[in-house]
C-alpha cells in the first residue's frame, strides 16, 4: 500500500516521528506549552499551570491569577482527508474523544486553545489502483490561536464527524482511538 507523503511550503518532505508513540508526543507537547507561553503568554495573560510541576496530566495552562484553567492543543498538520467527512482541511483540527469525556467528568469549565501552524501544506498519495488517480491535497499556510470554552466545544462536537484511527484499532499504548473533526471557523480566533 502506498504511504502518503507530506510537503512543507518549500516542497520539502515533512516527516513525523512514530505517530503512535504517545510518550514522545506527550514530551513534545510539554515543550510546545513552554514555547506557546513564551510567544503568547503575556498577550493572552496565561502561564503554565503551576500544578504541572507535580502532575504532568494537570491542565496545561492557567490565567495569570491561577483561577481559570485551560488546555493547549497544538496542531501542525492539517487533517488533509477531512473532505471525506464533508469538512475543509484548511480549517479542520482534531479533538480526541477521550479528552472530551475527561473534561466532562473533571474540568467542564476549562477553556481550550488550539494553536495552529500548518507546517505540512500538501499531501500526496500515489494510487495503487490504475483506475483512480493519485491523491494530491493542498492547503494554504496558516498560523493562529483559537479559543473556545469546553462547554461550547462540547456543543460543537455533538454535530462534528468522528474519525477512528485505523492504526489504533488494537492500540495498547494509551493512544486515543478516535477524534472529532472541528472546524476552526466555529471558534474565536484570539491571535
Amino acid at each position: 500500500m502506498a504511504r502518503p507523503i507530506m510537503f512543507d511550503i518549500n516542497d520539502d518532505i515533512v516527516t513525523h516521528r512514530d505517530l503512535q508513540d504517545k510518550g514522545a508526543w506527550c514530551n513534545h507537547g510539554e515543550e510546545k506549552e513552554e514555547v506557546f507561553i513564551e510567544n503568547y503568554g503575556q498577550q493572552l495573560e496565561l502561564i503554565i499551570n503551576p500544578a504541572k510541576q507535580t502532575n504532568r496530566y494537570a491542565p496545561d495552562i492557567s490565567d495569570i491569577s491561577g483561577e481559570k484553567l485551560s488546555d493547549l492543543k497544538t496542531q501542525n498538520t492539517p487533517f488533509f482527508t477531512a473532505a471525506r467527512y464533508g469538512s475543509d482541511p484548511q480549517f479542520t483540527v482534531t479533538f480526541n474523544r477521550n479528552d472530551a469525556d475527561r473534561y466532562r467528568e473533571e474540568h467542564s469549565d476549562i477553556d481550550i486553545y488550539f494553536w495552529v501552524d500548518w507546517i505540512a501544506v500538501r499531501y500526496f498519495k500515489e494510487s495503487t489502483n490504475p483506475y483512480f488517480g493519485d491523491t494530491n491535497i493542498q492547503v494554504n499556510p496558516m498560523q493562529g490561536v483559537w479559543k473556545v470554552s469546553f462547554q461550547d466545544l462540547d456543543s460543537i462536537i455533538q454535530n462534528s464527524p468522528l474519525h477512528t484511527y485505523q492504526q489504533r484499532v488494537n492500540d495498547n499504548r494509551g493512544n486515543a482511538p478516535d477524534s472529532y473533526l472541528i472546524d476552526l471557523r466555529y471558534l474565536q480566533r484570539v491571535i
